[in-house]
């Protein structure tokens, strides 16, 4: 099987799983068709003890969406670092409620870095 009908029916199967978990693939292009790397982090709770909370994004043309499963107490807030053309840094955060799991789209694409706080407020 060719690499181009490989990526078409690994996006075929990830659209179709969509609304289950974002799709993980490697950063290539293959034709017209382009694939977007998936990042993931995760970090332990305070309590219960031995959960966590798992983040997952993409590298987005225009925006970035982080998606959580918070299975901490406590909430936790989410930062993410971004860089300007010019050099400058900026960086935008928003909170993961505790025991929940949803997605944050966020205006800016392509973070330089990003960050699970182990406090539930952004700085």
């Amino acid at each position: 099987m060719k690499s181009r009908n490989v990526v078409l029916a690994a996006l075929g199967l990830g659209l179709g799983l969509s609304g289950l978990m974002p799709v993980a693939a490697s950063a290539e292009t293959s034709g017209d068709v382009s694939v977007q790397a998936v990042h993931r982090k995760s970090a332990a709770c305070a309590s219960p003890d031995g959960q966590k909370i798992n983040i997952s994004w993409g590298d987005g043309n225009v925006t970035t969406t982080v998606y959580y499963n918070n299975h901490c107490n406590q909430a936790r807030a989410i930062e993410l670092e971004f860089v300007r053309e010019n050099g400058t840094i900026f960086t935008k955060c928003f909170v993961a409620p505790a025991k929940k799991k949803d997605n944050k789209e966020i205006d800016n694409s392509n973070p330089n870095k990003v960050s699970i706080l182990k406090r539930s407020t952004c700085p």
